[in-house]
């Protein structure tokens, strides 16, 4: 995984446990795994293979806070996912796979618009 993923990949992580504090006042590891079906590093594991079946270029030449937006959509996605699964059952991998196909897609589409409405800002600019 190339670094600015991998950055990009703890800073989800935090986010994910920051979150998980905040809404389900998650104080120890046996609580996170309580909820989480799985400890922090399997978590941690699992989140870094999420953002790697990100597009490569993901990241590439967007605002900060474009970038925090992403992050924060990364974070509760993978939260809303996990709480449901359970990283021990049989299917676990299939939805993983099934899930990062689907997140991929959706923010790959998010950056495209993204970055369509700004190309249309700059041309209306120059008219």
């Amino acid at each position: 995984m190339e670094a600015k993923k991998l950055a990009f990949a703890d800073d989800v992580t935090h986010t994910v446990c920051d979150l998980c504090e905040v809404v389900f006042n998650i104080k120890s590891d046996a609580q996170f795994k309580g909820v989480m079906g799985m400890t922090h590093d399997q978590m941690e594991t699992v989140i870094r293979k999420v953002i790697d079946a990100l597009p490569d270029h993901i990241l590439d030449k967007l605002y900060p806070n474009v970038i925090e937006d992403i992050r924060n959509i990364c974070a509760r996605e993978f939260l809303f996912f996990q709480v449901q699964e359970k990283g021990n059952e049989a299917h676990y991998e299939e939805d993983l796979q099934k899930f990062m196909d689907i997140f991929s897609r959706d923010i790959q589409q998010r950056i495209d618009t993204y970055k369509g409405y700004k190309a249309k800002v700059r041309e209306e600019g120059r008219s």
